[in-house]
């Protein structure tokens, strides 16, 4: 069996209700799918044993019903409501074993939700296949890792940096990378994204991955000048945000997207490419949950 395949099979057992929507996004895209998964699988079994899949399976589960229930109190307040739910960084950022669920959820929907599959495609494809050879990568907010641990995968020859201001996070990815085999070129840190003030923000990098980060911050404009102070001149960066999504910890609340696009370009950055893609919702809903990932480059 393909360890991909082994997701879907738990998903079966631990989130009944998801399951068949997942396997269809996985089977209308399964090279793609598998190429995140396959590793994915190998790399959580090693590091948290045979009940890793079961365990990301129900985090999925619940992760797919706060989003539900965030969506519901949106359409209610016709705003985001994050002071609602104070656990944010106690329920989230700093318990480990929270996290660990939550975290594989977090790189799950890139696999089986129809809005983020193109996320991954343009990653892949329009990003890491387009970075020049030896390149030097940023991940902001890297969380769990598995975005800078695919890049390590996908080309052998490029070293990665990943920082998180969240320490469980940077435990977690840690812990992936420790089996991955990518020790040698891949390093995590707890940092804070948006210090441009450091000795290390001088450094530049052919490759800055900020993804689905800008929506967790009261002001995403610092976000945009830090990637151009850290992007090298013919640099690429892979940049993804969440439109009218509304989730426990998303603060800020893009409603189209030209703003994150105007937010680049008035941060000295260009936009190459686009993809917006819809969730379904309810007949008569206010908002329309989007997913939205940009390939940018210096002006």
């Amino acid at each position: 069996m393909k360890h991909a395949e082994l997701f879907l099979e738990a998903l079966d057992r631990r989130a009944r209700l998801f399951a068949p929507s997942a396997r269809a996004t996985f089977e209308a895209n399964r090279e793609l799918c598998s190429w995140l998964l396959n590793p994915l699988a190998r790399w959580a079994e090693a590091t948290y044993g045979e009940t890793a899949i079961d365990d990301a399976a129900r985090g999925y589960a619940k992760y797919c019903f706060g989003v539900a229930q965030a969506q519901q109190i949106y359409e209610g307040a016709g705003r985001y409501t994050p002071e609602s739910m104070p656990e944010i960084m106690s329920g989230v950022y700093k318990d480990e074993d929270y996290a660990v669920p939550y975290m594989w959820a977090a790189i799950l929907i890139y696999a089986f939700w129809p809005s983020m599959v193109n996320h991954i495609k343009m990653f892949r494809d329009e990003f890491l296949r387009q970075l020049p050879r030896n390149a030097t990568v940023l991940e902001l907010a890297a969380g769990h890792g598995v975005l800078s641990l695919l890049a390590a995968e996908e080309r052998r020859d490029i070293q990665i940096e990943g920082v998180d201001i969240s320490p469980p996070a940077v435990a977690i990815a840690n812990r992936l990378l420790a089996v991955s085999g990518h020790g040698d070129r891949v390093k995590f840190a707890i940092q804070d994204a948006l210090k441009t003030n450091e000795p290390a923000s001088e450094r530049q990098y052919q490759g800055i991955i900020s993804a689905m980060l800008a929506e967790h911050l009261p002001d995403p404009k610092p976000l945009f000048m830090a990637i151009t102070q850290r992007l090298s001149p013919e640099g690429l960066v892979f940049f993804s945000t969440a439109i009218e999504s509304a989730q426990r910890d998303h603060v800020f609340e893009y409603n189209q997207e030209s703003q994150p696009l105007r937010m680049a370009e008035a941060a000295g950055l260009r936009v190459s490419r686009l993809v917006s893609d819809a969730s379904t919702v309810p007949p008569g809903s206010r908002f329309l949950p989007r997913a939205t990932a940009m390939i940018l480059r210096r002006r």
